[in-house]
């Protein structure tokens, strides 16, 4: 095994920081040319509902810990778009969301534009480096996403 080096070890991780902001940038902009692709932002959101059916606007804001407000005007968008609905349930303001059919559709197409670019950019590489990208990327994910407060799931 080899000695760490914090030098080599800070740098490395400035290089990771630098490529996943620029990859992040460029899926942001690739959204921007097309009105029938979701805007990152947009994306995310409509995933989080996909992914927990039910949520509400507070499960959202605590996850992307962002105030109550800003998801509210973004989810405004979205009900109106039809993307998103509330369902019965909940109390006052506070309702449960699910997505439309039509949120699905879009937020597939988007996920498609996505996945196309990302084939394109890895189309010359091994399957095996593939398979490492993946595995280095869900181990990255599940380390962001461990403290991270769900619905259903008790903060930490």
């Amino acid at each position: 095994m080899s000695e760490s080096r914090p030098d080599v070890r800070n740098s490395d991780i400035g290089r990771a920081y630098t490529e996943l902001a620029r990859i992040t940038r460029r899926a942001s902009i690739r959204a921007r040319g097309s009105e029938s692709i979701l805007s990152v932002v947009d994306q995310s959101l409509v995933d989080f509902v996909v992914q927990h059916p039910g949520c509400m606007a507070i499960d959202i804001a605590r996850y992307l810990r962002l105030n109550r407000s800003t998801i509210s005007r973004q989810l405004s968008g979205l009900l109106a778009a039809g993307l998103v609905r509330t369902t019965d349930g909940g109390t006052g303001n506070a309702k449960p969301l699910e997505v439309t059919d039509e949120g699905r559709a879009a937020l597939e197409r988007s996920v498609q534009l996505h996945r196309d670019a990302l084939d394109e950019r890895l189309a010359s590489w091994s399957d095996d480096d593939i398979a490492l990208l993946a595995g280095l990327l869900e181990r990255l994910g599940a380390a962001d996403e461990a403290g991270l407060p769900l619905p259903g799931r008790t903060s930490p």
